[in-house]
């Protein structure tokens, strides 16, 4: 049998019903594991790609080891979870020979990026028109703030970023909060922007840029976003230096435009939920992942831009959201029709999660 990607469902979703489109568009194998029977990949297209229902989120070295020595051909891990990811860079030698291709660049890189702290110096470096949020010293943290874990994964879990707009939201994140492994930043405020790329580990790069319209409370997922133009970095010298450093792989870059001027947010160094719109605009992210992974599929067709958006209707139902200044420009009733129309479950491969997952 022939190797086969390796999709963990149950963790950004998005991305992964993304990556199922596109393995069946390039007509490439793929299997996926389930978070268990409710896993909403049941209600797909895909459902009869599922290998195994997972009982639980723990993932140790010799359940993975079990998992792709049951699978002839051969397992290629696709990133689209931190915690996983973590897991198969800290325990890669114990995996070795397995059958389970993981595929991501060296442990040290991996992390200077996507650590919220360590990514700092590692970005001011590579993009030095890009500025930095004020950091707050410790002990003396004040809003309006973002609370950034030093470290992504600690005892177990996922650690993510606190917004606290006011005094309020700061003394009620910081009842319980392990104070070391936090630091503070100024809240910026103005226009979010993602560069989504993959950079290939021949130094090819496939990139667009996505403007964030609406995204949930807190800093999480982003609902709703276009495509468009550059807002003022020097990509080629940031790809260059990250191959340089030895980094290959999917790549989010997330900046904020204040006051004319570019803030370095953070980097996610693995497939982002919002990656139905690379499909769509710049398929040749995910023929790049194919291809470095020793698969050669043919040029997808791409939308244009003024035609393409993305949008998760469901998670836009939350309330809170926050409407970025490029969405202000519309009224609410564009903002509803953009949401329904470009959900990215409606389509149907995944018409029964339309509006309602």
């Amino acid at each position: 049998m022939a190797r086969r990607f390796l999709v963990f469902s149950g963790h950004n979703d998005r991305a992964v019903v993304a990556l199922c489109r596109f393995f069946d568009q390039a007509g490439l194998p793929f299997v996926i594991v389930a978070a268990g029977q409710g896993d909403a990949i049941h209600r797909t297209r895909w459902r009869d790609h599922v290998i195994f229902n997972r009982l639980d989120a723990v993932v140790t070295v010799s359940w993975l080891r079990e998992l792709a020595g049951s699978q002839e051909g051969g397992l290629v891990y696709c990133p689209t979870t931190e915690f996983i990811n973590h897991f198969l860079l800290a325990h890669r030698d114990a995996l070795a020979g397995c059958g389970l291709e993981i595929g991501l660049p060296d442990q040290a890189i991996y992390e200077a990026l996507t650590g919220k702290h360590s990514s700092q110096a590692l970005m001011s470096a590579l993009c030095p028109d890009l500025h930095l949020p004020a950091t707050q010293p410790d002990g003396h943290w004040h809003a309006p703030c973002v609370l950034k874990p030093r470290a992504n994964v600690a005892h177990g879990r996922v650690l993510y970023p606190i917004l606290c707009r006011s005094s309020a939201e700061l003394d009620q994140a910081l009842t319980g909060l392990d104070r070391g492994a936090y630091f503070a930043q100024d809240f910026i405020v103005g226009q979010s922007h993602y560069l989504c790329a993959y950079l290939s580990r021949e130094g090819q790069v496939a990139s667009f840029w996505q403007l964030n319209l609406m995204q949930q409370p807190g800093g999480k997922s982003i609902v709703l976003a276009r495509p468009t133009g550059n807002p003022g970095l020097d990509e080629a010298r940031l790809f260059k230096g990250l191959h340089a450093q030895g980094y290959h792989g999917a790549f989010m870059l997330e900046v904020i435009e204040s006051g004319g001027q570019l803030f370095y947010i953070e980097v996610n160094p693995r497939f982002w939920g919002p990656l139905q719109l690379a499909l769509d605009v710049c398929p040749d992210i995910l023929r790049l992942f194919a291809h470095d992974q020793g698969f050669d599929t043919p040029g997808l067709p791409a939308l244009s831009p003024d035609k393409a958006a993305y949008a998760w209707a469901y998670g836009a139902n939350q309330p809170g959201c926050v409407v970025h200044p490029a969405g202000q420009t519309l009224m609410p009733a564009e903002l509803d029709h953009l949401l329904y129309t470009h959900d990215v479950y409606a389509r149907d491969d995944t018409q029964a999660l339309h509006a309602c997952h």
